[in-house]
C-alpha cells in the first residue's frame, strides 16, 4: 500500500520519447533475419510482398485496438491491466507470469546474444565469450533502466535515430545501385519449405508478426506518459506506419538487388544485400546498425516490462519488492533487476539464437487474442476518447487471425506449442499458491 510519502513514478514521456520507444522495440532483429528466412516459404517476390503487407495490416489492426485500449485504461501494466479489468486477476496474473518466464525475457536474451554474434563478426569471440558479452549487454541495460526513466529513454533515443538512420541510407542506396531491378523481382524458384500453402503461409506469418511485434509494450509505460490519452494513439499509429514503410521498403530493395533463389533460407540476407552495395565495408556497417537495433529493442523491452511485474505486485498478484520505486531514481528497480537477471540465467542456459526465440510468437498470439476479446468487452461499456474504426469487423477480423495462426502452429509444430503451453501453465499453481498463502 502506497502512502503520500513512497516514491511514485514520474510522468516524464511525451510524443517523440513513446515514438522512440515504439520504433525501438519494433525494430530488433527479425526485420534483418526475415527477408532470406520468409522468402524460403513462398516461389515469388509479389507472394513475399504481399505477406510482409498482411502483417502490416495486422500490426495496423492491433495498433489500433490498443490505441483505444490505452485511452480507456491510461495506466502502467498495459495488457495486463486490460485483462486484469476484462477477466479478473487469475488470467492478468498468467499473463505477467508468462511475461517473466519466457515472453519477454527470452527474446532478449535472444537479441543480446544476436549483438555478440555480430560483434565477433568483426573482433572474432569463443562461445564463452560471446556468451559473457551478451550477459554483460543484459547488465549494462539493466542498469541504464536502474537508473530511472530519463537514461533509459535517452538511449532509446539514440539508438532509434542510430538504426532507423542505418535502414533509411540502406534503401536509398539501394534506389541508386539497382540496374537489374525488375528482372530480379520477376524471378521465382521452388520455395524450399514444403508445408503446403497454409502451413507456408502460416510460417511465414509467424516470422513475420515476429518482426512487427512492438505496438503491444507502448502501453505499459502510459502511467509516466504525460498526456496518455492523447499521446498514446498519435505515437501507435505513427509508429505503425514508419515501421510498415521502413520494412516493406528494406524488403523490396533486397528483393531488386538478388533473385529470390539467392535471398530463399538465408539468415543473413540484408548482409549479403549490403555487401553487394558496398563490398566489405557494408558488412561492416550491417553489423553495427544490427547491434544497435537489437541492443536498442532489448533496452525498450526492459523498460516496458519491468512495469508489468510493477503493476503486478502493487495490486497484490506478486512479491511485494517488485512495487517498489528508487527513492532517489524513481524507477521499479527491483522489477528491472529481477528481469535481467532472469534473461542472464536463460542466456547461459539455452545458449543459442534458435533455443532462446522457439515459438515466442506462438505464445504472444494467445494474449493478443485474449485482448481482443478484452476489446469487445470494453467497447460495449461506451465510448472512449480515441475510437478505433472498422469495429466489429477490424478487431474480429484480428482475433480470427490470432487464432488461425495460434491453431495452425498446434498443428504444424505440435511438440513446441505443447512445451509453450506448459510453461504457461505453470503460472496455474503459483497464483493457488499465491492466494493461499499470501504475498512476500
Amino acid at each position: 500500500m502506497s502512502t503520500p510519502d513512497t516514491p511514485q513514478l514520474r510522468r516524464e514521456l511525451g510524443l517523440a520519447d513513446g515514438l522512440a520507444l515504439m520504433l525501438g522495440m519494433t525494430i530488433g532483429a527479425g526485420i534483418f533475419a526475415g527477408p532470406g528466412r520468409v522468402a524460403g516459404y513462398f516461389a515469388s517476390f509479389p507472394a513475399v510482398a504481399l505477406a510482409w503487407f498482411g502483417g502490416a495490416l495486422f500490426a495496423l489492426a492491433g495498433t489500433l485496438l490498443y490505441a483505444e485500449l490505452g485511452t480507456r485504461l491510461p495506466h502502467t501494466g498495459g495488457e495486463y491491466v486490460y485483462l486484469h479489468r476484462a477477466f479478473g486477476p487469475l488470467p492478468a496474473f498468467l499473463y505477467g507470469w508468462s511475461q517473466l518466464l519466457v515472453i519477454r525475457t527470452n527474446p532478449g536474451a535472444a537479441l543480446s546474444l544476436v549483438f555478440a554474434e555480430y560483434f565477433s563478426s568483426l573482433i572474432p569471440l569463443s562461445e564463452n565469450g560471446r556468451l559473457a558479452m551478451a550477459a554483460g549487454v543484459l547488465a549494462l541495460l539493466g542498469a541504464v533502466n536502474y537508473f530511472g526513466l530519463r537514461s533509459g529513454k535517452t538511449v532509446q533515443a539514440i539508438t532509434t535515430i542510430l538504426k532507423v538512420g542505418g535502414i533509411v541510407a540502406f534503401v536509398a542506396a539501394g534506389v541508386w545501385m539497382l540496374p537489374h531491378a525488375a528482372a530480379n523481382l520477376a524471378s521465382t524458384h521452388v520455395p524450399p519449405q514444403k508445408l503446403g500453402p497454409l502451413g507456408n503461409t502460416a510460417g511465414a506469418m509467424l516470422l513475420i508478426i515476429f518482426a512487427y511485434v512492438g505496438w503491444d509494450r507502448v502501453g505499459y509505460l502510459a502511467g509516466e506518459m504525460r498526456d496518455p490519452v492523447r499521446t498514446l494513439p498519435r505515437v501507435l499509429l505513427a509508429g505503425a506506419g514508419l515501421v510498415a514503410f521502413l520494412y516493406l521498403s528494406l524488403n523490396f530493395v533486397c528483393f531488386a538487388a538478388l533473385p529470390i533463389s539467392s535471398l530463399s533460407g538465408s539468415r543473413v540476407a540484408v548482409a549479403e544485400v549490403a555487401r553487394l552495395f558496398w563490398g566489405p565495408a557494408g558488412l561492416t556497417l550491417l553489423a553495427l546498425v544490427v547491434m544497435v537495433s537489437t541492443s536498442g529493442s532489448t533496452n525498450g523491452t526492459i523498460m516496458a516490462t519491468s512495469r508489468v511485474y510493477y503493476a503486478m505486485a502493487r495490486d497484490g498478484l506478486f512479491f511485494t519488492s517488485f512495487a517498489r520505486v528508487h527513492p532517489r531514481w524513481r524507477s521499479p528497480h527491483v522489477a528491472v533487476v529481477a528481469h535481467c537477471a532472469w534473461a542472464i540465467v536463460l542466456l547461459l542456459a539455452s545458449r543459442t539464437v534458435e533455443t532462446l526465440v522457439g515459438s515466442y510468437v506462438f505464445a504472444i498470439l494467445i494474449f493478443y487474442g485474449a485482448v481482443a476479446v478484452a476489446y469487445f468487452k470494453f467497447r460495449r461499456q461506451g465510448p472512449a476518447a480515441f475510437m478505433a474504426p472498422g469495429y466489429p469487423w477490424l478487431p474480429a477480423l484480428y482475433l480470427a487471425v490470432c487464432v488461425t495462426l495460434t491453431a495452425a502452429t498446434c498443428y504444424f509444430n505440435t511438440r513446441s506449442a505443447v512445451a509453450n503451453l506448459a510453461l504457461m501453465g505453470t503460472g496455474l499453481p503459483l497464483y493457488f499458491l499465491w492466494k493461499k498463502f499470501g504475498r512476500s
